[in-house]
Formats: C-alpha cells, sequence, structure tokens
C-alpha cells in the first residue's frame, strides 16, 4: 500500500511496517525520518533505546488492537502487546500493508 502515516492514524486490525519517527512534534514532513540511533531533539535517546527494546525498530511489524480518540494507542509487535502513549505514538511513522 506503501502510505506513511503515524500510528494514530490506524484503525483496530491494522498492520503495518515500522519506518521511523518524527525528530520533533511538527512531524513527517517537514523533518524526514532519522534513524533511531542518531536521534538528537523530540523523544530523547533514552525513550528511543526504550522503544527498539520493546520491538518497534524499522521494518517491525505491528497490529493495531485498540485505538480509540483518547488514550493510549494498544499494538501487538512480536507477540507481545504493547500500549503507547498517544503523544508518542504520533511521532512513529509507519507503512501500511
Amino acid at each position: 500500500m506503501d502510505k506513511k502515516v503515524t500510528l494514530i492514524q490506524l484503525n483496530p486490525g491494522d498492520k503495518a511496517k515500522v519506518i521511523g519517527f518524527s525528530t520533533d512534534h511538527e512531524g513527517f514532513k517537514s523533518h524526514g525520518l532519522g534513524p533511531w540511533h542518531k536521534r538528537k531533539h523530540g523523544m530523547g535517546m533514552g525513550l528511543a533505546r526504550r522503544l527498539q527494546e520493546m520491538g518497534l525498530i524499522p521494518g517491525s511489524v505491528i497490529e493495531i488492537i485498540r485505538n480509540m480518540p483518547t488514550g493510549p494507542v494498544e499494538i501487538s509487535v512480536m507477540g507481545t502487546r504493547l500500549a503507547i502513549g498517544r503523544n508518542i505514538a504520533s511521532r512513529i511513522y509507519v507503512e501500511k500493508i
């Protein structure tokens, strides 16, 4: 499908491949996607490292379990369910598959 969106734009049941995250709150188009290990602004290296440890690395496939207008986005990645806060989920970019 090749459409780049954030986690908060997906619906329950959607599957997607992680492609990266925005470098700050302004988003994907204006700032592009940086490699996880070269982050200098936005989420911070500790959070980026923690997301990697949980399986959210470029190329990993996720499935949306729950995404309500408020509250965390619940996903499944590598057989594990995670709840990602909306602020962070809005900066994680994926390609729907």
